[in-house]
C-alpha cells in the first residue's frame, strides 16, 4: 500500500482549476466579478477565438498593490474575507481566493496592474502556475489581465471545448447576466476584433436591457419596486405581449449577484400563471435585495447556485410583488412613433412607398379573402348589436347551432373521389394497419368523422397534420428539399449576443430547413424567405421559439436530436389549426397523408391522432346488443 502525502501545490492548483475553470467562460465569469468588486466604471473583455486563443480583461478599478502581486495568485490569497464568519455576510463576488490560481495553473498569463496612490504599476508573467518575472510599467490605475494557452497543459480537459461560436455564446451570456447586474458600469465586449456591443453605463437598467436585448423586449417592461417584510424587489418586468418558450429570459440576481434558483423561478411563474399562454415564460430582470445572512453562495465554486434559508416566504414575496404590479401597472404597450433624422425621414418614406406599392400590386386571393372575412365578421357585430334583444338572442343560438353541426359530404359526384375507400386508392409504403373506409363529416371544425374497418375512426385534424408534416419536413431535410417562400418584406429580429452566435453557429441548418436569413448588423438578422408551409404563420415568434429551443435543447442533447426538436415544432407551428373549418380538397389530402404515414396513430410529440369507437360500442349504447 502506497504512502499518504501531501500533493505539491502545482497539482492541487489544477485539481481546484477543474472546479473553477470549466471553459473560457469561467475564467472571464472570475476576472469580471474581480473588476467589479475592485470599483471598476469600465470594463473591456476583449476575446479572440472563443477564448480558446485569448481572454484579455481590462478594468479601471483599484488595482493591485505592486507588493501583493504575486502573493494575488496563490491559494486562498484574498482581501474580501478574513475569518470563517465572514462568509456569513458576504458583500462581495469573489472571496474563495482560488480563481487567479486556478486560471494561471492551467494558462499562460500576463497581468499589468496599478494603485491610484502608485506612480507606476507592476506587469508579471506567470505560465502553469509558476511565474517568471515581474517588471515595472506604466500604465493607468486598474488592471489589465491576458489569458492565453488556457489548458494547454490539460489536454484531456482541452478537447472538450466546443466550437467557437459556442464558447462565444457561454461567454457573452456571462458578461450581458454581469451588465444588467452592474448597469453603473460600461462594459464593452470584443470578439475576433469585432465590437459586439458596448453598455452604457449610465445606472439605469432599461438602457442596459435596450443595448443587449433590443427595443421590442425593452418597450414592452415596467419597472418593479416591492417590499414586503425583509424583501425588496426591484427590476424590470415583462408584460403579456412578450414571452418566452423557455426559462432563458428569467434573469435573477441577489443582492446584485448573477444565480440560477429553481425557487425564484417557481414565484414568477405562478404571479404569470393566468396572465401568460399555456407553456409560456415570462421576461423578467429580477434583483432580490435581503439580508447576507439569509442565503449561502458557498454551495459551489462556481458561486451561481445558492441556497435560502426562508425559501417558502421569499416565493410568497415574489408572486405577491409581481402580482400586484402586473395589475396596478398598464403594462398595455404603447407604439411611439420615432423621432428621425431628415434623411432617415426620407428613406422611411420612400420605403412606405415601397411597402405599399407592394400591397397593390400583389392583389393576392389570400389578402382579398382575408380582408372580407374581416368586412363581414365587423358588418356581423355592427348588425347584431343593434339587433333586438330577443332577436340577437335567437341569432346567436343559431350560429351555435350550425357550429355544432357535422359538416355533411357533399352528394355531388367528384366529392372526395365518390366517397371510394381511401386504403384502395393510396400505395402505401409502410406498414401501419390503418384503414379509413368513408368520411362522414367534420366535428367542431376540429375532428374528421370517418367510418373505419370497425366502427368510426375520430381523427383530430391538428394532430395529424403535425405527424404528415414532420415526417414530410425531415425526409425533406434529409434530401435538402424544402422550398423556401420569399416574403415581400423580410422580417428584422433582435436578439442577444448569446443567441446570434447560435443563428450563426446553426446558419447551415436553418438553411436547409427553409429559412432564408441575413445577418444585419450588431446582433439583428433579418429573415428574408421561410419554408413555404410557413409562409402565413408569425415568422417573428417563429423563428424567436426556434433559437429559444436551440439555446434550451443544445446545451444537453446532440445535434440531431436538436434539429428534431426544431422540426417537431416546425411541423407544429405549420399544421392546421383546431377550429378551422376544412374543404373538401383539404380532407381528402389530410386523410390520404395520415394513411400514408408511418406512425399515424401519434403526433410527434405523443399526442394520439385518432380514437375508435368500435361497431360494438355503438351497438352496445344502443340497444342493439
Amino acid at each position: 500500500m502506497t504512502k499518504i502525502k501531501q500533493l505539491p501545490e502545482s497539482v492541487a492548483n489544477q485539481i481546484s482549476a477543474g472546479e473553477v475553470v470549466e471553459r473560457p467562460a469561467s475564467v472571464v465569469k472570475e476576472l469580471l466579478e474581480n473588476s467589479i468588486d475592485a470599483g471598476s466604471k469600465n470594463i473591456l473583455i476583449e476575446i479572440e477565438e472563443g477564448g480558446r486563443e485569448k481572454i484579455r480583461v481590462k478594468d479601471d478599478g483599484s488595482g493591485i498593490p505592486a507588493d501583493e502581486m504575486e502573493l494575488a495568485f496563490s491559494r486562498y490569497a484574498t482581501s474580501k474575507i478574513e475569518e470563517i464568519n465572514d462568509l456569513y455576510s458576504i458583500k462581495t463576488l469573489g472571496f474563495r481566493g482560488e480563481a487567479l490560481a486556478s486560471i494561471s495553473s492551467v494558462s499562460n498569463v500576463v497581468i499589468k496592474s496599478r494603485t491610484a496612490g502608485e506612480l507606476q504599476g507592476i506587469k508579471m508573467e506567470l505560465k502553469g502556475g509558476s511565474v517568471l518575472g515581474q517588471v515595472p510599467v506604466g500604465i493607468p490605475a486598474g488592471t489589465d489581465i491576458e489569458v492565453t494557452g488556457l489548458f494547454y497543459n490539460t489536454p484531456a480537459r482541452y478537447k472538450y471545448l466546443k466550437k467557437v461560436n459556442t464558447e462565444f455564446a457561454h461567454i457573452s451570456k456571462i458578461v450581458t447576466r454581469e451588465a444588467l447586474a452592474y448597469p453603473d458600469i460600461k462594459f464593452t465586449l470584443i470578439h475576433n476584433h469585432k465590437e459586439v456591443y458596448k453598455t452604457p453605463g449610465t445606472g439605469k437598467l432599461i438602457d442596459a436591457v435596450y443595448t443587449l436585448y433590443g427595443s421590442e423586449i425593452a418597450s414592452n417592461l415596467t419597472p418593479i419596486d416591492y417590499e414586503d417584510r425583509y424583501i425588496r424587489l426591484t427590476g424590470l418586468i415583462g408584460n403579456q405581449t412578450i414571452s418566452r418558450s423557455s426559462r432563458i429570459y428569467e434573469v435573477f440576481f441577489v443582492n446584485k449577484r448573477v444565480v440560477n434558483s429553481r425557487t425564484l423561478s417557481q414565484g414568477v411563474e405562478e404571479a404569470y400563471h393566468g396572465v401568460l399562454p399555456a407553456r409560456k415564460y415570462p421576461v423578467v430582470f429580477l434583483n432580490v435585495v435581503l439580508n447576507q445572512i439569509l442565503i449561502d453562495v458557498n454551495v459551489h465554486p462556481t458561486k451561481r447556485e445558492v441556497k435560502f434559508s426562508r425559501d417558502g416566504i421569499i416565493k410568497d414575496v415574489l408572486k405577491k410583488g409581481i402580482s400586484k404590479t402586473l395589475q396596478t401597472k398598464d403594462l398595455i404597450p404603447k407604439i411611439k412613433k420615432k423621432h428621425l433624422s431628415p434623411k432617415k425621414e426620407r428613406l422611411s418614406l420612400i420605403n412606405d412607398n415601397k411597402l405599399k406599392q407592394g400591397i397593390e400590386d400583389s392583389e393576392s386571393k389570400e389578402y382579398q379573402e382575408n380582408f372580407k372575412g374581416d368586412f363581414i365578421r365587423n358588418n356581423y357585430k355592427e348588425k347584431t348589436a343593434d339587433m333586438p334583444p330577443r332577436l340577437n338572442k335567437y341569432r346567436k343560438q343559431t350560429a351555435v347551432k350550425e357550429n355544432l353541426k357535422l359538416c355533411k359530404v357533399s352528394e355531388e359526384k367528384d366529392s372526395l373521389e365518390n366517397n371510394k375507400p381511401f386504403n384502395k386508392n393510396i400505395d402505401k409504403d409502410n406498414n401501419n394497419d390503418l384503414v379509413i373506409n368513408n368520411f362522414l363529416g367534420q366535428l367542431y371544425n376540429t375532428y374528421l368523422v370517418t367510418e373505419g374497418s370497425d366502427g368510426l375512426i375520430i381523427i383530430d385534424q391538428h394532430n395529424a397534420h403535425e405527424r404528415i408534416l414532420y415526417e414530410k419536413i425531415r425526409n425533406k431535410f434529409a434530401d435538402e428539399q424544402i422550398n423556401t417562400q420569399a416574403l415581400l418584406l423580410p422580417v428584422r429580429i433582435d436578439f442577444t449576443a448569446e443567441e446570434i452566435e447560435l443563428v450563426k453557429k446553426y446558419l447551415t441548418d436553418l438553411k436547409r430547413l427553409g429559412f432564408n436569413i441575413d445577418f444585419f448588423g450588431g446582433n439583428s438578422i433579418l429573415v428574408q424567405g421561410v419554408p413555404s408551409f410557413l409562409k402565413n404563420r408569425p415568422i417573428k415568434v417563429i423563428v424567436e421559439e426556434i433559437v429559444d429551443s436551440i439555446l434550451k435543447k443544445g446545451k444537453t442533447g446532440n445535434k440531431s436530436d436538436l434539429l428534431d426538436q426544431v422540426i417537431k415544432y416546425m411541423s407544429c407551428r405549420g399544421a392546421i389549426k383546431a377550429g378551422k373549418h376544412l374543404a373538401e380538397k383539404e380532407i381528402d389530402e389530410l386523410i390520404k397523408g395520415l394513411i400514408k404515414a408511418s406512425n399515424p396513430y401519434r403526433c410527434p410529440h405523443g399526442r394520439p391522432i385518432i380514437v375508435n369507437i368500435s361497431l360494438d360500442d355503438i351497438k352496445r349504447g344502443l340497444g342493439r346488443k
